[in-house]
């Protein structure tokens, strides 16, 4: 059998990087992109790093460094993001036919087999094809093992000397690099965990890979066992294509300002809704359960709440019609008055292809005009803009949605934000 031989890709600064590909004026400058809400920040470039931002610092406090440092700083983009990060992963999937795409800007790559390759060579080749292609600089990390793989990923970025590309799979004595690593910068291992080995000496990666096994075992379980043997070289985590269609879905928001009132709550919750439904009908999907939340700010000195529902339909449906009375009735139940809610959400845990679905025979004739209904409010929408035609439940000035105080524009997937290029 051969060796596992895996690499992760890391997009460097994702966030950031998406802005300055079609914003060039930006490059060698400090950058920020905070979170939804504009609460803190989420991504930041190297110019930021140097002048002290640190991440999660709040969005309020960064402004100062606008004037001092000529700080840029934008609010978050999704939309942009997500289909920069789709023009990365499909262009990774170039160079290897198995990719486990792990996050937004995160995949790993099962190399096993590419013996014909020199491996430092050929992570070179995916980070210019990916920069080329997309205009987003990555970061290459090889190893063994998805765990290995993490920490070599974190040495490239860390060390100008590798030019981006670390393999731990030639000799390298990866032993004392697992020295050099804190137990709490391991991949997978919390805070608690954490602060539970540390107290029983192990400080270093390379302290946990030495660990007795069987103690690791019944301390902590067979999950932190995987990540010690791990650690030694043995792949107990194999990458796994994500083809499959997704297992959940979920539409959550913080609210641009504390919500008092059961009206505008409903708003949310029916555009929640209809944002969850149109995702459906994009993927050709359908849920027959969906869960509405909502909640208080935790981190707020005011009084908390948090609640949600489980509301489970007689067969599954991804439309907005058939699912907009039901997760209203949930949210008039769950709102309780004198709260200042900071959030909510509606999300569908369980999902099955749509043409799949088994219709009821007296609800076939209105589903059908349900159908016809939602393709033709989905064309308008994608021809005219997203909101362009939707139903009177969401509320039309919405002064509850979240604040984006620094937009950039949608330059991918919006007609009226497309580049213009004059020549």
């Amino acid at each position: 059998m051969q060796p596992k031989i895996i690499a992760l890709a890391d997009c460097n600064s994702f966030f950031v990087s998406c802005e300055k590909v079609f914003n060039p004026a930006l490059e060698g400058k400090p950058v920020v992109v905070l979170s939804g809400n504009d609460a803190c920040v989420v991504s930041r470039s190297p110019e930021a790093k140097a002048i002290g931002i640190k991440m999660q610092a709040m969005g309020t406090e960064v402004k100062r460094f606008v004037s001092s440092h000529g700080l840029h700083i934008f609010s978050s983009n999704p939309a942009l993001y997500r289909d920069m990060s789709r023009r990365v992963m499909t262009t990774l999937s170039h160079f290897c036919p198995t990719v486990e795409v792990y996050s937004v800007d995160e995949a790993f790559l099962d190399l096993t087999g590419f013996s014909q390759h020199n491996r430092v060579e050929y992570g070179q080749q995916m980070r210019q094809s990916v920069k080329q292609w997309t205009g987003i600089p990555v970061s290459i990390g090889i190893a063994p093992t998805k765990t290995l793989a993490k920490i070599a990923n974190h040495r490239a970025k860390a060390d100008p000397a590798s030019q981006g590309v670390v393999d731990l799979t030639t000799g390298q004595d990866w032993f004392a690099i697992l020295s050099e690593v804190a137990v709490r910068s391991i991949w997978g291992v919390g805070s608690h965990t954490a602060e539970a080995l540390q107290a029983r000496g192990i400080k270093t990666a390379l302290q946990l890979q030495q660990a007795d096994q069987s103690w690791i075992k019944k301390r902590f379980g067979v999950i932190l066992l995987r990540t010690v043997l791990e650690l030694g070289g043995m792949s107990c985590l194999p990458v796994e294509p994500t083809s499959d269609p997704r297992q959940g879905m979920m539409v959550t928001r913080c609210f641009g300002r504390p919500v008092t009132e059961l009206a505008e709550m409903r708003e949310a919750i029916a555009t929640h809704t209809s944002r969850l439904a149109e995702k459906l009908r994009q993927e050709g999907l359908a849920t027959q359960v969906v869960y509405v939340s909502m909640r208080t700010n935790r981190f707020a000195n005011t009084p908390q709440y948090e609640a949600s529902q489980e509301i489970r339909l007689e067969a599954p449906t991804n439309l907005t019609d058939k699912l907009l009375p039901h997760t209203l009735e949930a949210a008039s139940a769950l709102f309780k008055e004198g709260f200042q809610y900071y959030k909510a959400g509606v999300s569908a845990p369980k999902l099955v292809e749509a043409d799949e679905v088994q219709t009821n025979l007296f609800d076939a004739h209105s589903d059908e005009k349900s159908q016809r209904l939602m393709q033709a409010m989905d064309q308008i929408n994608r021809k005219l803009g997203s909101g362009s035609i939707k139903y009177a439940a969401m509320g039309l000035k919405q002064d509850w949605g979240t604040r984006v105080g620094y937009p950039s524009k949608r330059y991918t997937t919006c007609w009226d934000e497309l580049p213009i290029v004059r020549a």
